[in-house]
């Protein structure tokens, strides 16, 4: 059985189908994270973004942009935060090699003063894993 995963894998690479997919009811994304075999690079446009400067209250949104500069398919499995104060989405779908996505980071401010937030993505990538990402600015009072 596993001889036949891989077969398929090879197989499903070379004619543009996600290599993961399968009748077996295994979500993909699964099976690509214990494939460790198969993992792929990924590579960041920018790793800290500054929103500037915005008012107790008001929110900043931002993107960060990736490729998948590998091979094989890229998953984005999960993210995680610091804190409560920012959302996060990613492609639910998996990037196919030199397809382009985006992590979105909502940051709500909540307290004042420099803030300097993580997220960390985890990913079926070979140069690491979890990369880090960062998201900083200043929040000052709002106005009255």
């Amino acid at each position: 059985m596993l001889a036949s995963f891989f077969c398929l894998i090879l197989f499903a690479c070379s004619n543009n189908r996600n290599p993961y997919e399968n009748s077996l009811g295994i979500e993909p994304k699964h099976l690509a994270e214990i494939d460790t075999a198969h993992y792929t690079l990924i590579k960041w446009k920018d790793t800290v973004i500054d929103f500037g400067t915005i008012h107790a209250g008001d929110s900043a949104n931002m993107k960060f942009e990736f490729t998948n500069v590998g091979k094989t398919w890229l998953f984005v499995f999960n993210i995680r935060t610091t804190c409560g104060c920012t959302i996060t989405d990613a492609p639910k779908d998996p990037l196919q090699p030199g397809q382009s996505g985006f992590i979105t980071a909502i940051f709500t401010s909540t307290q004042l003063g420099e803030v300097n937030k993580k997220l960390f993505v985890f990913t079926n990538t070979k140069n690491s894993r979890k990369s880090s990402l960062t998201v900083r600015g200043v929040v000052e009072p709002a106005n009255k």
